[in-house]
């Protein structure tokens, strides 16, 4: 009787300990699944194709431009409509504050603003974008905010965004994007802007 009493502990440990692989991949088969749907369906019967064209015809000093990070496409995941993506080529056009999908390969040039309404968040490579609505300041761009998660119950939230500036060299007309930002900091159940290095 004391040994079951101590087999049944074991037994449990063990199983548990059985599953840990299982649970790190079933993020990983879920994806495999979803791509491999995505990929049977064909983008042409996928609600993320929605929205208007992306079109771009900046010219700009020094290779500047309008985008987060690089003017590339990188790959990605968004939740459209309440449905999850992965492995997408996405770029964040951070001076309309818009989300690029480019849909086929590479060799196609097309790509599509996906409609705000309908995306929450999204991840470019490693990182995290949401939109914050419960911001009811005025001051407070408001959009997507790339999300930093601290502690328990905090978080730094930063909006990434461009200014334009025309500019007249060699007597035409080409655009400086300047990068600006602003911090959010989420403590005590509400939004903060974030000023100075203080108020952290």
């Amino acid at each position: 009787m004391k040994n079951s009493k101590k087999t049944i502990p074991l037994l449990c440990l063990f199983g548990l300990l059985l599953n840990i692989p299982s649970i790190h991949s079933q993020s990983i088969k879920e994806t495999e699944i979803f791509n491999w749907f995505d990929k049977n369906t064909g983008i042409e019967s996928l609600d993320i194709k929605n929205g208007p064209a992306h079109l771009n015809f900046d010219q700009t000093i020094d290779n500047k431009h309008r985008y987060y990070g690089t003017d590339e496409f990188r790959k990605g995941s968004v939740n459209y409509n309440d449905q999850n993506y992965f492995d997408v080529s996405l770029k964040y056009d951070i001076y309309n504050d818009e989300l690029v999908l480019r849909p086929y390969d590479q060799q196609n040039t097309t790509k599509i603003n996906l409609i705000k309404a309908n995306i929450p968040n999204f991840k470019i490579g490693d990182e995290s974008f949401v939109k914050l609505t419960g911001l009811s300041n005025s001051l407070f761009k408001g959009g997507y905010y790339n999300e930093i998660l601290i502690k328990n119950n905090q978080a730094l939230y930063i909006k990434y965004y461009k200014e334009k500036k025309k500019n007249i060299k060699a007597e035409l007309d080409v655009i400086d994007y300047k990068p600006r930002y602003e911090f959010v900091l989420w403590k005590d159940n509400k939004f903060n802007i974030i000023n100075e290095k203080k108020k952290l």
